[in-house]
């Protein structure tokens, strides 16, 4: 399972921090840790990553910099949940509340949450890039979530409904997919035995031609292909019905 981002609709102030979730508060927290040197660092790699920084090539690049494992995953976390854009409303807001009640910052940690927030989370080509890659993964169609191919067995019964004369096979296709809505979306064909394997046909030539693109991209594109549902390929499995 990806590892979930938190989006913020609506209002742009950040929550209270009496209600902000617990898992945010320790982010922040942990990246105070990190020191001038590293933020120098981070900077300088994830400035020259090229291809795309997909949350494992991400978490590479940052654990090659931040060796301690919770702090590495935390500024991971901050990288993919609050944009560039998104820094000067949340300093501000850092401020409106550090006149709060149950603030968990003192004012020498407050100032150093500021700066790094300012250094780290910046613009960096190769996350934008892959960003816009999962935009594109979700707006260019609906997500497929399952399907499955039927195969049974219709009866052929005599004139009274009471003896069965005679069996026709058929195969049916279930596909589910992820609406608009975020809900899912069924629908049902029934295949002819022809367009099984037609069916089957196009599917091989889909793979020849998916690995035959995959060949090419690695001649002409720095990182290869973002690392993405769309795009991975899948362990060897399949259904049992």
């Amino acid at each position: 399972m990806t590892e979930p981002v938190l989006y913020i609709r609506g209002s742009t102030q950040l929550l209270s921090f009496e209600t902000m979730p617990e898992e945010l508060l320790d982010d922040l927290k942990a990246i105070i840790d990190l020191s001038d040197e590293m933020l120098a660092e981070l900077h300088k790699h994830l400035t020259e990553a090229e291809g795309f920084l997909d949350p494992r090539v991400l978490l590479a690049t940052i654990q090659g910099v931040v060796k301690d494992q919770n702090t590495t995953k935390a500024v991971r976390r901050v990288l993919r949940n609050i944009s560039p854009s998104q820094v000067e409303r949340m300093v501000t807001s850092l401020d409106e509340k550090s006149k709060e009640k149950g603030f968990p910052f003192d004012q020498a940690q407050l100032k150093r949450l500021k700066k790094i927030l300012k250094e780290l989370i910046r613009p960096y080509p190769s996350l934008v890039r892959f960003q816009k890659a999962e935009r594109l993964a979700k707006i260019t169609g609906q997500q497929l979530e399952m399907v499955e191919l039927i195969c049974d067995l219709r009866p052929i019964f005599d004139e009274n409904r009471k003896n069965v004369e005679g069996v026709m096979p058929y195969t049916r296709l279930h596909i589910v997919a992820t609406g608009e809505d975020g809900l899912p979306n069924a629908f049902e064909v029934e295949l002819t035995h022809q367009q099984v394997i037609d069916l089957a046909e196009k599917a091989e030539k889909a793979k020849s031609k998916l690995g035959a693109l995959r060949q090419s991209i690695k001649t002409w594109l720095p990182g290869g292909l973002p690392d993405l549902p769309l795009t991975r390929i899948p362990r060897k499995g399949s259904s049992d019905v």
